[in-house]
């Protein structure tokens, strides 16, 4: 979309970005092209199980839990290819490996607002 500015290389949401999305959760665009097989199981797509593209970071958690902009959320790294049903949940990971992934790409702090829970999580890795 030509109005859709992005965040720049921003991770994080500012304070107020954030509290907005709590409001109203933010439009997804992924634009990664969907493998042929699923990079969960690695069966094919049948009709009563089509593909869809996965977030490794849920969307909502990534917003919500870690102020993560929709951007990083989007990037074809956080995407896979996973089947409808069943694959698309066990796409995702869990709050530890969320902190232990944005640890890996060199984050050493997160933002001083989020939910105390993801906080304690972080500060316990």
């Amino acid at each position: 979309m030509k109005t859709n500015r992005g965040f720049g290389d921003r991770i994080f949401l500012t304070k107020i970005e954030w509290q907005t999305y709590l409001k109203r959760m933010p439009v997804r665009y992924i634009k990664k092209k969907k493998e042929d097989f699923c990079e969960i199981c690695g069966k094919k797509p049948t009709k009563e199980n089509p593909f869809e593209s996965s977030h490794i970071i849920a969307f909502r958690t990534g917003v919500v839990d870690f102020a993560l902009t929709p951007d990083f959320l989007d990037k074809d790294s956080n995407i896979v290819t996973a089947h409808k049903r069943i694959c698309n949940q066990s796409a995702e990971i869990d709050r530890s490996e969320i902190c232990k992934r944005l640890k890996k790409l060199g984050i050493l702090d997160l933002p001083n607002f989020l939910p105390k829970d993801t906080l304690n999580v972080w500060d316990q890795l």
